[in-house]
């Protein structure tokens, strides 16, 4: 097998370690956001039954303040993070790929490290943002909800206690739920960023780089669609995708350098027969056609799995070019399907 082969069982199972990693930074995102929500109930405790309207100025000065607070924190844990982090991930790719090469890889400059994982913008969605930019956007946008909520509850009359309640559940349920994703789209985003720098510290011994993406039900259609895909260096798309995007890249490198059968590879794969290593060449559309069909209903949906099987559609073929699943009535009228 050639070295580009073990790079993708490489880079897979780091993708594994990249996630779990984000997993316990969304918990201490979300451990600050409980604290907001315990902050502001305080606050709230310390009015009346119902609240005397000429009060509530000082009241969203207040909260204003204790939720500004909470998020300078969050912004400034995860900038901690976000410059140890590259730095992490440049060293595992330098020494992923000295070790699949006859030549040693160089490791970019710690300085330049962090300038990028400061300044690359994500397109995600109809927004492109910095890390900082996004955390920044979403505190802002946050504490003017809160503040929000409680002005509307004033005006409705409500008491304080069923106040404090629709702000407690309000941060409890949709905002942990919206700094999860916030926060595991910026770590894919940061490692990317790592990528990157090795992949351009090193263009004289790499040729290109192959989008990897995860192999279960969970993958979106832009994911899949790109899978095993070949792109030049500085003009093709990084992870992330989309919200929550969970692929990764690796180099291709160039075949004077390549170690070939002296290494091997495997990826790993959930599918309808569980957790099984498949071969580092398998792409996510021959590994998917494998699965039962109960299995490429979950992933794709009835309909769409479908056309899957028929072969009338590839995964390319469900997203437009601009990465949006285009819907049933749509792919019917693009494609002069009848589904």
């Amino acid at each position: 097998m050639s070295s580009n082969t073990y790079l993708v069982d490489a880079a897979s199972r780091h993708a594994v370690f990249v996630q779990r990693f984000a997993g316990g930074r969304v918990k201490e995102a979300q451990a600050m956001l409980t604290r907001l929500r315990r902050e502001v109930a305080a606050r709230l405790s310390d009015e009346p039954t119902y609240f005397q309207y000429a009060r509530l100025r000082a009241l969203q000065n207040d909260i204003n303040s204790i939720s500004n607070q909470v998020f300078t924190d969050l912004i400034s844990t995860t900038e901690v993070m976000r410059d140890d982090f590259v730095i992490s991930e440049a060293e595992f790719s330098t020494a992923m790929l000295s070790k699949a090469s006859e030549v040693p890889f160089a490791l970019p400059g710690t300085e330049q490290l962090i300038a990028a994982a400061a300044t690359t913008a994500f397109e995600v969605g109809s927004e492109k943002l910095t890390v900082n930019q996004a955390l920044q956007a979403f505190g802002r946008k946050k504490a003017a909800e809160v503040t929000q909520l409680i002005n509307d509850g004033v005006l409705l009359g409500d008491t304080t206690a069923k106040i404090t309640r629709d702000v407690s559940d309000k941060i409890d349920v949709l905002y942990k739920h919206q700094v999860e994703a916030l926060v595991r789209t910026s770590v894919n985003g940061i490692s990317s960023v790592a990528r990157k720098a090795v992949y351009e510290a090193n263009d004289d011994l790499i040729e290109g780089y192959e989008w990897v993406s995860t192999l279960d039900s969970r993958t979106s259609f832009i994911c899949a669609g790109r899978d095993g895909k070949v792109f030049q260096t500085n003009n093709g798309p990084m992870p992330p995708a989309h919200w929550n995007c969970r692929s990764t890249t690796v180099p291709k490198i160039k075949s004077e350098f390549d170690l070939g059968a002296k290494v091997k590879g495997e990826r790993p794969s959930n599918g309808s027969d569980g957790i099984l290593p498949v071969a580092g060449t398998s792409t996510y559309s021959g590994w998917l056609r494998r699965q039962s069909k109960e299995f490429q209903n979950e992933a794709l949906g009835q309909a769409r799995a479908k056309l899957f099987r028929s072969g009338k559609v590839g995964l390319t073929g469900f997203v437009d070019p601009t990465g949006r699943t285009y819907t049933l009535a749509e792919l019917k009228l693009t494609q002069g399907l009848s589904l």
